[in-house]
């Protein structure tokens, strides 16, 4: 099981609160790769095809983002 093209994504948190950003693995496992606190960004190489997950600090899902093969960028409101 491999990704696709190797792209990139960066991640702003525009929240009052830290973010924490998961890559999930190819059994759906979450696993971290950043705390970005408020106003922090932060660029992850990554894949077409790897589905990145951002939590609050609870663990309660914000938003997930599927990467394309142009650099993206995920904002978090």
């Amino acid at each position: 099981m491999g990704g696709g093209a190797e792209t990139s994504v960066e991640f702003v948190n525009l929240r009052s609160r830290p973010v924490i950003v998961y890559w999930l693995d190819y059994q759906g496992r979450r696993r971290q790769y950043a705390v970005l606190q408020p106003s922090a960004s932060y660029r992850q190489h990554t894949y077409v095809g790897h589905p990145w997950l951002v939590t609050d600090g609870r663990g309660r899902p914000l938003v997930c983002f599927e990467p394309t093969r142009t650099p993206g960028r995920a904002v978090i409101r």
